[in-house]
Formats: structure tokens, sequence, C-alpha cells
């Protein structure tokens, strides 16, 4: 049945029809199925499909551009993927044009630059310089993706020209072949990728390196640049996360949950994002606020070991810790609530010796209503480091125990979390010696009272 269906002259393309209709589906798993199915469907028919292919570019690139998921994208790119291998190469490469090249959506152009690469380097360079039909149309594009203001975008088209000029004839069958004007516009932009030393040199996306080079032991570690697309999803949904619409700044919180989930690596090399996301634990509008620290808590078991990894992920804790640490002192209880499930959550999954001097250097900002809850965590986190990290616990602990010591003890709330705190030091560290210590640091009324709280 099958077969019959794919050598038919009619039916496939009464089928096409239908699954394009499907395609564009308002349910997401019945406009997948059918994104699926359209590439398997052009795979198989390879050239039978040309008549149709513009149709199919078409719905094809605006779903590679869907904003509002990166499973359709990668069902819609999967599905290009297929029609740029199977169909005509010319017929292919002009349905793409038309469909994408002039998109103000930056993920759909940059898609389309993409796959008008690949076109290039299948079609070869020696059948495109030997057409001036194919160059006609093609060099215009070529050179309006290499000045695209979208990075990817701008490299796909400086690749697919270096390719070009690369064939040894590539001068003699451009002044032959192509227009004066493109020859031109082409040859200049050539000449400013070769002076700024090459296609990487020219375009920071393409190696990205963190910070500068680091290094663990005596090797060198590069971090190589994101997929196009999977970048470009990133910045969307920054984008998104700092809109001034707080409805849009939502729906940035969920895609940014779906792509922790998705990609939890890519989402930790992006510290931009990262700290747009934190940006909305505190967000001034209240329900925004509350998703930012729901949606923290659901990707914090994903993403846990990245901040306890990652240097980028580490630089942001003191931001995170405060952001969470501000809804203590709120009116509003379920934001009181939330902010000490997502600490408590924090201080749990997340190595204390990374944690430890975000939380010290926000209980010393903390107000008398953030501070008990505050403290309390503090001393949990020090109690489940110590063993590991006895030195630094006592370094980061001992002057939170002098200064709040110094402070008075007045509150209720906070003479207990000090007692609670000062007997953990001096069961770890041994309470002669934690006495020891206060000798230098505490006048002898504050001696004897933490010496009341040790015994």
């Amino acid at each position: 049945m099958i077969d019959r269906v794919f050598h038919n002259s009619f039916l496939p393309l009464q089928v096409v029809v239908a699954i394009l209709n499907e395609c564009k589906n308002l349910r997401s798993s019945v406009s997948r199925v059918a994104l699926v199915t359209i590439g398997i469907v052009s795979q198989n028919m390879r050239t039978a499909m040309d008549g149709e292919i513009e149709k199919v570019c078409l719905v094809l690139m605006n779903k590679a551009g869907d904003v509002s998921s990166a499973f359709i994208r990668e069902d819609a790119t999967e599905a290009l993927e297929k029609i740029v291998k199977s169909a005509s190469a010319g017929r292919v490469l002009q349905g793409i044009i038309l469909a994408g090249a002039k998109s103000k959506n930056n993920t759909i152009r940059a898609s389309c630059a993409r796959f008008v690469n690949s076109l290039v380097e299948r079609q070869g360079s020696a059948a495109i310089l030997n057409s001036p039909d194919i160059l006609s149309k093609l060099l215009p594009q070529l050179v309006t993706f290499s000045k695209d203001q979208t990075p990817p975008v701008r490299q796909s088209g400086r690749q697919s020209l270096v390719y070009l000029s690369e064939d040894p004839h590539f001068d003699q069958l451009m002044r032959k072949n192509a227009a004066s004007h493109d020859y031109k516009a082409v040859k200049e932009i050539l000449g400013n990728i070769e002076k700024k030393g090459g296609l990487d040199a020219l375009d920071s996306t393409s190696v990205s390196l963190s910070s500068s080079l680091s290094r663990n032991g005596s090797v060198r570690k590069i971090q190589r640049k994101l997929p196009d697309a999977l970048q470009l999803d990133l910045d969307e949904i920054r984008a998104d996360l700092t809109a001034s619409g707080w409805e849009r700044r939502i729906g940035g919180l969920k895609r940014f949950d779906e792509m922790c989930a998705h990609a939890p690596r890519a989402v930790a090399t992006d510290t931009l994002l990262i700290e747009a996301f934190i940006g909305r634990l505190n967000d001034i509008n209240g329900k925004v606020a509350l998703q930012g620290m729901d949606t923290y808590l659901m990707t914090l078991p994903t993403m846990n070991k990245l901040y306890s990894s990652e240097a980028n992920l580490k630089a942001v804790l003191n931001q995170l810790v405060l952001a969470l640490m501000s809804h203590l002192s709120s009116k509003s209880e379920e934001h009181r609530d939330l902010a000490q499930q997502a600490l408590s959550d924090t201080v749990k999954m997340i190595e204390p010796a990374c944690l430890m001097p975000a939380v010290s250097a926000a209980l010393r900002k903390a107000n008398s209503k953030q501070k008990p809850f505050m403290l309390h965590i503090f001393t949990k986190m020090i109690a489940k480091a110590y063993n590991s990290k006895p030195k630094q616990v006592e370094l980061t602990a001992l002057p939170i125990l002098w200064e709040n010591m110094r402070n008075g003890l007045a509150d209720p709330a906070i003479k207990k979390v000090v007692t609670d705190l000062a007997q953990v030091l001096g069961r770890n560290m041994g309470e002669r010696n934690l006495m020891d210590q206060a000798t230098a640091a505490l006048d002898p009324q504050r001696r004897k009272i933490l010496e009341a709280m040790l015994w």
C-alpha cells in the first residue's frame, strides 16, 4: 500500500495537502506527527514532490520558527533537512528562499540561511557558477544574509560565499555569468572576511570561549558554540523573560522550564539567560514572582549539579539567594512559604561549599524579618558541610556568629536561631575551641551569653 502511494502520480498530492493542513493543527501532538510524516513522505517521493515544494517549504519554515514549542521547531527542521537532501536542489532552494529569506523572525531567517548553505554545497560550486540564472537569484540573497543583523544568518551567508570562492574558476565564472554589481558586493564581503582573519575570527559567535581559556590541570578547555537553532531558542526565552508584558514573562518562564528539561547544559552556559530568570524570582508582578519561584523549584532537581559545578552559575548564586530572600518579609503568606521552600531545597541540593559565600553575604543584608529563616538554613548548611570543609565553615560561620552576638539577641526568634548556630559550631569545633576563639571576638558579657548557650 505504501509503495503504491509513493509511486502514484495523483494520490500523493492530495495526501500532501492533507498532511500540510495537519501540520498547522493547533494541537501540538497532531502537528508534530504531521511534521514527521511530511518529512518521511518527501524523503520517499524525492523529486516527485517538486510540484508542491514551495507549499511544503512555506509551512515547514513557519513551523521551524514556532516560538511556542522547541519540539515543533525540531520536528519541522528535521523534515526540512529530509527535503533538502531528497528533492530537486534547484526547486528546494527556490522554495526555501521564498519561504524564509524575508521573514522578520530571527529563527526562520537563520534556518533559511542554513538550509541555503546546505543546498549550495549539495549543488556544488561548478554547477552554480556556470548558471547565470541561479547566480542572479542566489547571489543577492547570500549578500543579504551576509549583512544580516543576526549572527547565525550572517555566518551561513558568509559560509556559502566562501564555499563558492574556493572554486578554482571562481573569478572567471563570476565575471562571465554574474551581474557586475553582484560580483562587486560578493568580492567586498570576501575581502572583509579575509582581512579579519577568516570566518571564525570575523564572527565571535562561531567559537565561544568561557570568559577566556580556563584550565583543568594542564589541559585547556574550550567551549564550542551551541547549535544556531538552540542558541536562538535561548535568546528568545531571554527576550520573553525580560519583556515588558507580565503575561509574556510568564510564558518565558514556562519555556525556560521546558528548556531546562530538554537541554540543561545549554541553559547553564548562558549567563544572561540565567540572570534574566533570576530577575523573575522577585519580579515586580506578584504572579510572575510566584511562577518564577515555582519554576525554580521544578528545575532545581535538573540544574542543581550545574549550579554546583559550572563557574558561571556559581557566579550568580548571590543574586539567586538575594532574590529568594526578598520574599521572606513579604506580606503575602504564599510568597513567604514558597520562598522558604525554595531556599530550603537550595540548601539541600546545591553543594554547600559553593553556596556558603552567597548565603553569608545575604545574611549581612537581611532585615529583622528575613534574618531568622536565613540563619536557620545557614545553620543547616554548615552542619552538612563541616565534615568535608571544616576550615571553610569556620571562616564563614564564625564572623556571622560574632556579628549576631554583638548586635544583641532581644528578638526571641533571632536568639533561638543564633543559639542553634552556636551549638552546631560547638559540637563540630569543640565547645572549648569555640570559646577560645570568642575571647578575641567578643566582650566578656557576650562571652558569658555564648557560654550559657553552649551549656
